[in-house]
C-alpha cells in the first residue's frame, strides 16, 4: 500500500487497486510475459520503496534456460509521462551457481537499495528435484518444470548505469540444514537474514526456519533456528517472516497441527 492508499499486487500482471466512492478501480500495470525476455508467472508479492518503485520476481520467463526460462528480477517505474514501465534487472541462468525460479515471498530492500530474495531451485548442490519435497503430500503446489538443485539465497546491488550485480549468499543443500526456499527474507537492525525452507529438516522433509548472519570479507553464516517436526507443530512453512519490535518471529505453515491443515507460530530468541 502507498501513502495515498493505493494497493498494488499479482495476478497474470500487476495491478494497482485505487480507493473511490464506495468502489475500487484496478489498473493493469504490466503484462507479463509479452515481450522478449520478460518474465512470466509471477507469483511473489511486490515490494514498494519510497520513491514509489515496485520490484517483484517472476518464477519463468527470461529467455536464459530455453523456453519456460529460469526467472527474472524486475521494477516497474513511471517514465516522464507517468506511465509505467517495466525494466528487467536480473535474469537468473542455469549455469550450475545461479538460481533458478524465485518462489512466492516478495523481495527485501535494506537501507542501501540492495534486493534479498531466494530461488527455489539452482545453486550449487543438487536436491533430485520435487520428490524430497512432495512426498505425496502437496503435490497441486508442485511448479509445473522440475527445478533440480536446492536453491538459493541471493542479493542484487546496484552499480553504475543502472546495472544490478547478483551475488549468490548462500546455497541451500539437501539434510538437516533445509532447503526449496518457496519464502523470501527478511531482516533485522543488524542485517541478519531470516527464512524459511519447504523442504529438509529431518526425516518428515517440514522444512526449517533459518538465520543468515554476515561475516568479515563477505562471508555469510548459516544457523538453523528451528526444524519442523510435521506434528502439532506444523509441516512446511508458506510465506515471508514476520517480526515484531522485541525480535519474535512469525509465520504459518501449509500442513501439520493437532488438524493436518497448518499452524500459525511465533518463533521466540
Amino acid at each position: 500500500m502507498d501513502a495515498a492508499g493505493n494497493l498494488y499486487g499479482t495476478a497474470a500482471v500487476a495491478f494497482e487497486l485505487s480507493p473511490g466512492f464506495g468502489d475500487w478501480t484496478e489498473t493493469v500495470l504490466h503484462q507479463f510475459g509479452v515481450k522478449r525476455g520478460d518474465g512470466a508467472g509471477p507469483y511473489a508479492g511486490l515490494l514498494l520503496d519510497a520513491a514509489g518503485n515496485l520490484y517483484g520476481t517472476t518464477e519463468g520467463g527470461g529467455n536464459q534456460c530455453g523456453s519456460s526460462g529460469c526467472g527474472t528480477v524486475y521494477e516497474l517505474t513511471r517514465d516522464q509521462r507517468g506511465e509505467w514501465m517495466e525494466i528487467v534487472l536480473h535474469r537468473f541462468d542455469n549455469n550450475g551457481t545461479d538460481g533458478v525460479g524465485p518462489g512466492s515471498g516478495a523481495l527485501f530492500m535494506d537501507g542501501s537499495g540492495s534486493l534479498y530474495g531466494t530461488t527455489t531451485g539452482g545453486g550449487v548442490n543438487a536436491c533430485g528435484g520435487f520428490a524430497e519435497y512432495l512426498n505425496g503430500r502437496l503435490a497441486e503446489h508442485a511448479p509445473s518444470a522440475d527445478i533440480g538443485n536446492c536453491g538459493t539465497i541471493f542479493k542484487l546491488t546496484k552499480g553504475g548505469k543502472g546495472r544490478w550485480k547478483e551475488a549468490i549468499l548462500y546455497n541451500f543443500k539437501s539434510g538437516s540444514s533445509g532447503h526449496l526456499p518457496f519464502a523470501g527474507v527478511v531482516m533485522d537492525k543488524s542485517g541478519n537474514l531470516y527464512g524459511t525452507t519447504d523442504g529438509g529438516g529431518n526425516s518428515s522433509g517440514c522444512g526449517v526456519i533459518y538465520k543468515l548472519a554476515p561475516q568479515p570479507k563477505g562471508k555469510w553464516k548459516y544457523t538453523v533456528l528451528y526444524t519442523f517436526s510435521g506434528g502439532s507443530d506444523g509441516c512446511i512453512p508458506a510465506g515471508n517472516l514476520v517480526f515484531d519490535k522485541k525480535g519474535n518471529l512469525y509465520g504459518g505453515t501449509v500442513l501439520g497441527g493437532t488438524t493436518g491443515n497448518g499452524v500459525i507460530f511465533e518463533l521466540t530468541p
